[in-house]
């Protein structure tokens, strides 16, 4: 009897997490500056021989999360409420930086409005699970190998970049399988009510 009990508390967990897909919202970078974060990527592919990310296009990641699949309409109205009270803002771009021992990603100069994004998205705590709200943004350049001289990595990290765009929505994705899919964009208001 207390085998079954333990199987079915197993098999309760299991469907539990099977029905809380993972999602990622993210601020997408415009075209000109995404064509230059792929070359950038590719550049790196080609010195390092690691894959670069792939999200498309390449962004800015605010918050990754998982919740159950029936939340999905109520998270998406959550989101829709705390962009419609977000102005459109310019993100500026600022050379290199490095999360030891493996990230190099591209800093973003200005942290402020995504300060303000992230703190609106604290109200969706009760709705998710294993949140994690990224408060420092940047946009992930490619993974150092791990045998790369500490030399290499402050070389990389030195070098000058610089390119600008405007945060104009944010992008739900769920993951289906080993892809992530758009589930919903969400537009930021032009100018100040």
């Amino acid at each position: 009897m207390e085998k079954e009990s333990i199987s079915t508390a197993h098999q309760r967990a299991s469907v539990l997490q099977e029905a809380r897909p993972q999602y990622r919202l993210v601020i997408p970078a415009d075209e000109p500056v995404s064509r230059q974060v792929k070359q950038l990527r590719k550049e790196w592919q080609e010195m390092f021989g690691n894959k670069a990310p792939s999200e498309k296009p390449p962004s800015i990641t605010l918050a990754c999360f998982s919740a159950r699949e029936e939340m999905e309409e109520t998270l998406m109205r959550w989101i829709r409420r705390i962009c419609d009270q977000q102005v459109i803002f310019p993100v500026v771009l600022n050379n290199f930086s490095a999360i030891p021992p493996q990230i190099v990603y591209i800093r973003v100069q200005d942290a402020k409005p995504f300060a303000k994004l992230t703190g609106l998205l604290t109200s969706l705590k009760d709705f998710v699970q294993d949140e994690r709200i990224f408060e420092k943004p940047f946009i992930k350049l490619g993974y150092m190998p791990e045998d790369a001289p500490t030399e290499v990595v402050m070389q990389y990290t030195h070098q000058i970049f610089h390119a600008a765009f405007t945060a104009r929505k944010l992008i739900l994705f769920k993951k289906d399988g080993d892809r992530w899919q758009v589930v919903s964009q969400f537009p930021f208001r032009e100018s100040a009510a």
